[in-house]
């Protein structure tokens, strides 16, 4: 599948713990331990998670860390840009580490809320087009789209949402 995207196949090496520490230091802020240990964390893992799945497997790897510590640090991570914060519609936020992985996308199945990430130079060429057609100077986008996975497709719930998508279709034409 040509598209798909494999974020640890694209991972520049290293950084992260620099441009976090400078980022730190600027702002008179501590490189405590369980900042460092939240930052190595989340950055041997490519998937998304919540705070709840962070806080969750520092319970698992026996790291000792406040919620309220995970949170301010996740915060940190976001202002110095090195995580990225997505919002699913699941009722909490999923995060990413992008230091050192280009742009990509995401399918979001709302059946089994699995993520696929992809990338696509003919959308960022599309992008492109629209933004210097409009005058506009694009600093960055997102792109999520939501659906049912081939997987999902014929799972009670699967055929429930495509069959209520497809009312809505039929409403809006008329």
């Amino acid at each position: 599948m040509p598209y798909r995207y494999q974020k640890q196949a694209h991972r520049e090496p290293g950084g992260e713990v620099e441009i976090f520490e400078a980022y730190l230091r600027e702002r008179g802020l501590k490189l405590t331990s369980a900042r460092r240990q939240l930052l190595d964390l989340i950055f041997e893992n490519h998937a998304h998670f919540t705070a709840d799945d962070l806080f969750d497997q520092c319970r698992a790897q026996q790291i000792r860390v406040s919620k309220a510590t995970l949170y301010r640090t996740l915060s940190i991570l976001l202002d110095c840009k090195l995580l990225a914060e997505h919002d699913f519609g699941q009722g909490a936020k999923y995060y990413e580490h992008i230091y050192g992985h280009r742009n990509h996308y995401h399918f979001f199945c709302n059946v089994s809320k699995k993520i696929v990430e992809f990338r696509s130079e003919k959308i960022e060429r599309l992008l492109d087009e629209v933004a210097e057609e409009l005058g506009f100077l694009s600093l960055g986008h997102t792109l999520t789209i939501f659906g049912v996975s081939a997987e999902c497709r014929d799972t009670p719930k699967g055929r429930a949402l495509i069959a209520d998508h497809e009312a809505r279709e039929d409403d809006a034409r008329g």
